[in-house]
């Protein structure tokens, strides 16, 4: 080897670990990047003549090495949208463009990332500190489109009423009161189809009869008659039998409803009693002016069963449950994703409603992903294809919320690794010297 091919060498080198230098300054510098992943140095010997006799050294080459696939560690987040990824798998994020026409389009091309800073924009997207929004799989009905995974928008920040349709109730009537005696009432707000809120009163009294088992229901819908001032009224017979195992509980009896079990009448429907368990229902045509009719069944328990209404020992009328299915219109709240990756919108009215599901996209060489700016990566041959998945299955990692995924960066190796390709360096520098003194002595043998 030529004096000539050392100089060449160690400036090969002094090239080598300004790269390796160059790498540990990059992961210095983010440190602090939510999802980003390091770059180590890969060094490769380069020969240019070897065998038993002779070796001519070729110098080193500098390689990166990327360790995309490195878990950094999960920190907490004071916003909901803010998500992470624990184990394997990236999300699929799209770069956007805003056109003059203030809409925002986007390209077919994919991009996957760690970072999950993501936070609503004005149009309610959900997009990351980088500037790539975020996408999933649209659900409708709790049923999952996974054909495409598109730009997740947050539209529906209006959510519409839901008419009540049933209501279920549960007391304990005193059975030692006289005939005469009534109970105070008990009232529970209902919701046309219009979202109005109406009031739907019960009240007991014991009738007078042989058997004193006997009671009548006064119901009230104020409005629910067809007009403001014209209220809809009920009056519904109970029986309850007198002995044995099924005592203080409700007749079940299959003879005519007019002489057993829940009286039938005009305004109402009775659910046939038929055999003991079965539901003791009865559906109320209302009809309210501006929304329009609706039925509301009402569920009282089960046939000669101690559930729902009963009628033992007590001193008053004492209710269990009087729950409705109804809700007013609601105006959106809050955002939230959980651990499967489902897009929960939170109303004021109490409802939730889940319209997308984010998946997991996993790569057989997830290190060979092709870097981008903004801590994104794109797909190359030697990553393979995009295997989309749902979040905990098939090796996919799970999601979790109010967190983010911090820089895989460790400072004392990184420190370690410059302190290393320093020394290199200034002895691949003295290489130089020394071989420019021999040159020099070379240079001195002709003068």
């Amino acid at each position: 080897m030529s004096l000539f091919s050392a100089l060449t060498i160690a400036v090969n080198g002094l090239g080598a670990q300004s790269a390796a230098i160059g790498n540990v300054s990059d992961n210095l510098a983010n440190t602090q990047t939510v999802g980003y992943k390091r770059v180590d140095t890969r060094f490769e010997q380069l020969v240019t003549n070897s065998n038993s006799n002779v070796n001519d050294p070729g110098g080193v080459r500098a390689t990166p090495k990327y360790q995309n696939s490195l878990q950094g560690n999960l920190v907490q987040s004071q916003i909901s949208t803010s998500i992470a990824i624990t184990g394997a798998g990236f999300f699929a994020v799209r770069p956007g463009v805003v056109g003059a026409d203030g809409l925002t389009s986007f390209s077919e091309t994919n991009f996957y990332t760690r970072r999950g800073d993501f936070q609503l924009n004005k149009d309610g997207f959900l997009v990351n500190g980088a500037g790539f929004f975020l996408t999933g799989y649209e659900v409708e009905d709790d049923v999952v489109n996974t054909a495409s995974s598109d730009p997740i928008q947050i539209s529906a920040l209006l959510d519409n009423p839901v008419e009540t349709s049933t209501v279920t109730y549960s007391a304990n009537l005193p059975s030692g009161k006289a005939a005469g005696f009534a109970t105070s009432p008990s009232t529970i707000q209902i919701f046309d189809r219009l979202g109005n809120a109406r009031d739907l009163t019960f009240t007991w009294t014991k009738v007078g009869t042989t058997s004193q088992n006997n009671w009548n229901l006064s119901v009230s819908v104020p409005g629910g008659a067809g007009g403001a001032s014209s209220d809809y009224t009920a009056t519904v017979r109970f029986n309850f039998d007198e002995s044995g195992a099924n005592a203080g509980t409700l007749n079940s009896y299959s003879s005519s409803l007019s002489t057993a079990g829940i009286v039938g009448g005009t305004g109402y429907t009775v659910t046939d009693p038929g055999t003991t368990g079965s539901d003791a229902e009865i559906s109320f045509a209302l009809d309210f002016a501006g929304s329009g009719a609706q039925t509301v069944a009402i569920n009282f328990g089960e046939y000669q069963t101690a559930t729902g209404v009963t009628q033992f020992a007590a001193d008053n009328v004492s209710v269990t449950s009087f729950t409705q299915n109804g809700i007013p219109r609601g105006s959106f709240q809050s955002l939230e994703i959980d651990e499967n990756g489902f897009v929960v919108l939170n109303y004021d009215n109490g409802r939730s409603r889940t319209f997308y599901q984010i998946p997991i996209v996993q790569f057989n060489a997830p290190d060979a992903l092709q870097r981008s700016d903004g801590g994104a990566f794109e797909v190359t041959v030697a990553s393979g294809n995009a295997r989309f998945g749902l979040p905990g299955t098939v090796g996919a990692g799970s999601i979790v919320g109010n967190s983010l995924e911090g820089s895989n960066v460790d400072i004392a190796d990184e420190f370690t690794k410059m302190i290393q390709s320093q020394r290199i360096y200034s002895a691949n520098a003295r290489t130089i010297t020394t071989t420019n003194q021999m040159l020099e002595e070379v240079i001195n043998i002709v003068r």
